[in-house]
């Protein structure tokens, strides 16, 4: 994953979910995405389909995936708009 790209998308796009912004970046760089174990895309992130995640207060889970194989595990947790704390997800 390339982080940086998601911090630049982020501020480039603040009109939009900061949740679908960071699920589209992480498809661009060609990932499927799981939040909190739900499979999730950046389209129905903006078409206001995963509300119950959106609203979620506190960390939540990505777990990152090319083709069936998971290539990276963290939390993001959001401190304002548009601006996240990466974290290591507990093993």
């Amino acid at each position: 994953m390339n982080i940086q790209k998601t911090f630049d998308a982020l501020q480039e796009d603040m009109d939009n979910s900061a949740l679908g912004v960071i699920c589209s970046e992480l498809e661009t760089q060609g990932y499927s995405v799981r939040i909190d174990n739900v499979p999730v895309k950046a389209e129905d992130i903006f078409e206001g389909k995963h509300q119950n995640i959106e609203n979620k207060i506190g960390l939540l889970d990505f777990t990152l995936l090319k083709g069936s194989v998971v290539e990276q595990n963290f939390s993001i947790e959001f401190i304002e708009f548009h601006e996240i704390v990466l974290k290591r997800k507990p093993s």
